[in-house]
């Protein structure tokens, strides 16, 4: 009898219950939803885009235009790589008149860590390193008369923020200095000539993800 009478209990027990577990489930089902809308936007995969490059070199007479393709990959919500390649021009001048012309190919890999992964904006930090070939072409009182091409490691770092319009795209907005430093500024401080290596670019871009 005292084993009926605990049987029943617990019966009833559980018949109160089932309100309240099938209020929690009514719950869960109905966040759901809100909670992976929270995570749209930081959710990993591929991306591909381009964009328009303004870099300005310590030594230039302005600032120039050019352009990038890349391809990004987020690791996690707030990590992230990038692969680009570009081109840029610049040329080199001192307080005289120009010195040098530059043509510019950068191949890098940059790590990304973004801030606010789940929002519409979210702003990151960024650093990497790249293979840069460069071409020099002496200008103006420039002592050396001969062209040069060389491939050139070099690090960068910045900043930006990303724009996320839908699920599948991102406006990207970035800074970066890269401390490049080709033979040819080299040789133009050794006759005396006051320039300085390294350069500011902002790019803005679009990219689309998988």
């Amino acid at each position: 009898i005292a084993r009926a009478g605990s049987a029943c209990g617990y019966h009833r027990a559980v018949v109160r219950l089932l309100p309240l577990l099938r209020f929690l489930l009514t719950l869960v089902a109905a966040a759901l939803p809100h909670a992976l809308a929270a995570q749209s936007f930081s959710d990993p995969g591929f991306g591909f885009g381009g964009g328009l490059l303004l870099s300005k070199g310590r030594s230039a007479d302005g600032g120039t235009a050019g352009g990038e393709l890349h391809v990004r990959y987020r690791l996690t919500g707030s990590l992230g790589i990038e692969g680009r390649v570009g081109v840029r021009r610049e040329a080199v001048t001192d307080a005289e008149g120009p010195l040098l012309e530059l043509l510019e190919v950068p191949v890098t890999g940059t790590g990304q860590l973004f801030f606010l992964p789940r929002g519409r904006l979210q702003p990151y930090l960024l650093a990497g390193a790249g293979l840069h070939a460069v071409r020099t072409r002496p200008e103006g009182r420039n002592p050396q008369s001969d062209a040069k091409t060389e491939a050139l490691f070099a690090l960068h770092a910045g900043a930006g923020f990303d724009v996320r319009p839908s699920r599948t795209s991102a406006l990207h907005l970035d800074a970066r200095w890269t401390f490049l430093e080709p033979s040819a500024f080299g040789d133009l401080e050794k006759a005396g000539f006051d320039v300085a290596p390294g350069y500011w670019s902002v790019a803005l871009g679009v990219t689309f993800f998988r």
